[in-house]
């Protein structure tokens, strides 16, 4: 068979173009690089050597095996002893140099602790764990504490706060001098103050506002040991364990080390109550009441004085959990129609330093609803031959909370949109179904608040058992002098078989203690004082899982509160089970709980841990 020259050509072209075609396509899929680099910088060379002592330059060089970059190094850059004058730190390619522009002091020993702000350019790999150090003079200080810092209020642990010891030992140190040497927290809450003589010292944290490195300002968070910690150190091992690969172990070697101590200390952090008083905002947002909100509670009452008007009669005061939003309802039913009122507010607020003075502002407060009920107003326009509606008459709502299926320990409860001023609680009944008949049954009538908003109606219900609320009409008269419409509901409660019961008894029996259920959020469900026979028990709990936390309420006000520095009065002590609970159905669960018996950092189940920037533990809880 006989082949052409053309045909040759055009056959070897083609398969050519095929090839370098294939060639193209391959070439991104050619070499990738390799596995990631997960290896963080290598310190290959600092200036001055590590633990240099006769130093008295300004600057230290930190020479990497790869290009560097530093990651928010005001923050996370810690020099021990504390800089007054803000030092200054810049990476160039595979360099990172620190600038003290403070004067250094004779005989001292300085830190500087990276951890955490120095990662490779490419990467992101992180360098944890580095710190340099030299001396002025003729010896490094070696000496070290360390500890780990917790939430006072729900043992998270406590990142990025200053920890500092003094050697002056008394409670004004803190207040009035600068730490006198630092360290801060890591994301894990732990510390380690580095580079201190050997003595006695007291420990403190801090979250610095102003960087006066002391407790100078009442909106700092703080945390404080009332015992003087003292120095030492032994000689220890530890464990080295070195793999033939990921599963399997070669040989365990014991490293003989340096154990500085104490390294175990346990600081709990907390914000004192401090608030600056002032209004934040009055308003008017219906036409028979004012709203004056205050950015801290009050202690002693504000007085609203009519300008312009007198009261005939004066308004109801209604005053929020913490005492921090007042509201003023009208009896007065032509202050109430007025459009526009003034009043002069007198009141206490803070001043720079944080003392309360009394101070007067004038408040011109319009109704916020006066257009949409003009609106309302407006007669509707009627088609040719078209009867007008019959009026609504108006009356005060009552609203429940009454379901069908209702709780064993739920007591009844009724509101009302407007203050109520008159009550025929003879016109409320409750009954019970009784071989489908409707008894009376006696129960508890209790006005909640100070104007009338709601009120409770308690009654120890029997299991699985139906009820029925019946409220005559007129049974209440409110602020407008409107009168309730009739009222029936009719309700079960729940069977005793669907519940769970937990009961605890502590190991150690502490006085003052309040259990609170939490769930899987750190959220408290319930709270209960300790029972008597140290056999306390949640009743009534719905089947699921729970978590476990008590607090040692020392004054007996039962809630948790915050510590007091000046007064020397530390946080209520709080302590969490360390385990969930599971609840079933129709089963009572029984724990028996020492919790003293871990410690605080080992105790709060890690499913509840959250990790926190900004502490949340202070008063008002």
């Amino acid at each position: 068979m006989h082949v052409s020259s053309k045909s040759s050509f055009l056959f070897l072209f083609a398969f050519a173009a095929i090839i370098g075609i294939y060639s193209c396509a391959n070439r991104g899929l050619g070499p990738t690089g390799g596995p990631k680099d997960l290896t963080p910088p290598v310190v290959l060379k600092i200036t001055p050597p590590d633990k240099t002592t006769n130093f008295h330059g300004t600057r230290v060089e930190v020479q990497f095996n790869k290009i560097v970059q530093l990651d928010h190094p005001l923050d996370k850059i810690v020099i021990s002893p504390p800089q007054m004058k803000q030092p200054s730190a810049v990476s160039t390619g595979r360099r990172v140099t620190v600038t003290l522009n403070d004067s250094l002091k004779s005989n001292t020993t300085y830190t500087i602790d990276f951890d955490g702000s120095i990662k490779d350019y490419n990467e992101g790999n992180v360098l944890k764990h580095f710190t340099t150090s030299f001396s002025t003079g003729t010896a490094i200080d070696s000496m070290q504490v360390g500890g780990v810092l917790l939430d006072a209020r729900n043992l998270n642990p406590v990142p990025e706060v200053l920890t500092g010891i003094y050697s002056n030992l008394a409670d004004s140190a803190f207040t009035h001098l600068p730490m006198l040497r630092i360290g801060k927290t890591s994301e894990t809450g732990h510390f380690a103050i580095l580079g201190i003589k050997p003595g006695t010292y007291r420990v403190y944290a801090l979250k610095d506002m102003d960087g006066d490195y002391k407790f100078s300002q009442p909106g700092e968070g703080i945390a404080f040991d009332e015992s003087p910690i003292h120095t030492s150190f032994k000689m220890d091992v530890y464990n080295d364990t070195i793999r033939k690969d990921s599963v399997t172990i070669d040989t365990i070697k014991q490293v003989p080390y340096v154990h500085y101590m104490p390294d175990t200390l346990m600081l709990l952090y907390f914000h004192e109550d401090f608030f600056r008083q002032r209004l934040v905002k009055a308003e008017r947002p219906t036409s028979d009441k004012v709203m004056l909100y205050f950015s801290a509670p009050n202690d002693t009452l504000p007085h609203l004085q009519p300008l312009g008007f007198q009261w005939k009669t004066p308004p109801l005061l209604q005053q929020s959990l913490h005492k921090d939003t007042l509201t003023y309802w009208f009896t007065d039913t032509l202050a109430a129609k007025t459009d526009t009122l003034r009043f002069v507010l007198h009141y206490a607020k803070s001043d720079s330093i944080g003392k309360l003075v009394s101070a007067f502002d004038t408040l011109l407060l319009r109704r916020h609803d006066i257009q949409r009920s003009k609106i309302m107003k407006k007669e509707p326009k009627l088609r040719k031959g078209e009867k007008p509606p019959k009026p609504v008459i108006e009356t005060a709502k009552i609203q429940t909370n009454i379901v069908q299926t209702m709780e064993m320990d739920e007591p009844i409860r009724l509101s009302f949109v407007s203050p109520v001023l008159e009550t025929d609680s003879a016109k409320i009944h409750l009954y019970q179904k009784v071989d489908s008949l409707w008894k009376p049954v006696h129960f508890t009538f209790h006005k909640d608040d100070d104007v009338g908003l709601s009120f409770t109606i308690t009654y120890l219900y029997q299991p699985d058992e139906s009820f029925k609320l019946v409220i005559d009409s007129a049974a209440f008269r409110d602020l407008h002098r409107l009168w309730s419409d009739k009222y029936q509901q009719a309700f079960k409660v729940r069977a005793l078989e669907e519940y769970s019961s937990l009961i605890i008894r502590l190991a150690n029996p502490m006085p003052h203690v309040v259990f609170e259920l939490l769930d899987g959020n750190d959220q408290v469900l319930r709270t209960m004082k300790e029972q008597a026979d140290n056999k306390s028990t949640f009743q009534y709990v719905m089947p699921g899982t729970y978590y476990l936390r008590l607090f040692v309420d020392s004054n007996d006000n039962g809630k948790w509160d915050t510590g007091d520095f000046a007064k020397k009065i530390e946080p209520e002590k709080v302590y969490y089970f360390p385990e969930k609970i599971v609840l079933r159905v129709n089963w009572d669960v029984e724990e028996d709980w020492n919790p003293t018996a871990i410690p605080l950092y080992k105790q709060k189940p890690k499913i509840l841990i959250k990790k926190e920037t900004t502490p949340t533990s202070q008063g008002g809880y």
